[in-house]
């Protein structure tokens, strides 16, 4: 399976999954030229995308949703109440309505759905997984891990996780208090030591790769991300590729291999 991060941060968020011939997008955070023009650079086009599965119905997550679903007539995956509050209008557009922490196919993918905490209408967490049963999983705001979430990530080969703010620069920042108050709520965005936390309960030996994303470009900075990444894989003593998803490009795809597979994940 190949994965890759178009781009990931509160000015827009999506990712690329992809395995025997079928490509979807979790979230289209971005206006349709700017996905194509990421899609592109990966040597991708906007017109093969077979889905859009949608996390929550915050512009950085749906911004692009209706226009690129309108124009190429890709079906859009939401929860109905995500649908709702993204008002994206069933009458015009292609969409398919899914439970939360229940599983659905799209070609070759099957797709794990799971509610996560946030301030939104039904926010969703999801596992990729292919026909081979490679499995990727991708969680971003969130304000809480709860135990659900913890269990229906635990034995992915690839991860992307949300690393949302270090709590000193959020707290000294400039943000005002009642947006700070927000963030740290438990329906808010998690920082890096409870994300650290989480992923120590997490990831195990099959897994291959870990991708922090959603990193907050006032209140966080890749090398303190790092930082902290190396210090739980040094914790938890496994070796795992780590990546940090930047707002401004997309990172370089992920080939994912089995954990089953005597191969290592490469790069694409």
């Amino acid at each position: 399976m190949l994965v890759a991060s178009l781009g990931s941060g509160s000015a827009g968020n999506s990712c690329l999954f992809e395995s025997d011939g079928t490509r979807i997008l979790v979230d289209a955070g971005f206006g349709l030229r700017q996905t194509q023009q990421r899609l592109k650079l990966l040597g991708r086009e906007l017109s093969e995308v077979d889905a859009i599965i949608i996390t929550h119905e915050h512009g950085d997550h749906v911004h692009g949703a209706a226009k690129i679903a309108a124009k190429f007539g890709i079906p859009i995956y939401a929860t109905r109440d995500t649908l709702e509050a993204a008002r994206l209008d069933p009458r015009k557009l292609s969409a398919r309505p899914f439970e939360n922490n229940a599983s659905f196919r799209i070609g070759e993918l099957e797709v794990h759905s799971c509610r996560v905490i946030h301030d939104a209408a039904d926010p969703s967490c999801f596992v990729v997984e292919a026909r081979d049963g490679t499995r990727a999983g991708i969680a971003s705001d969130l304000g809480v891990v709860d135990a659900s979430v913890l269990a229906h990530l635990q034995g992915c080969d690839a991860l992307l996780f949300e690393a949302n703010h270090d709590l000193d620069m959020l707290r000294t920042g400039s943000y005002p208090w009642s947006l700070k108050r927000r963030i740290l709520s438990r329906h808010g965005h998690l920082s890096n030591e409870d994300a650290m936390e989480a992923l120590a309960r997490i990831v195990g030996e099959g897994t291959r790769h870990l991708t922090l994303i959603h990193l907050s470009e006032r209140n966080n900075h890749e090398s303190i991300v790092r930082a902290c990444a190396d210090d739980l894989l040094s914790r938890v003593g496994v070796r795992i590729d780590v990546g940090v998803a930047t707002q401004h490009a997309p990172m370089s795809p992920i080939d994912v291999v089995r954990r089953s597979k005597k191969g290592q994940m490469r790069l694409f």
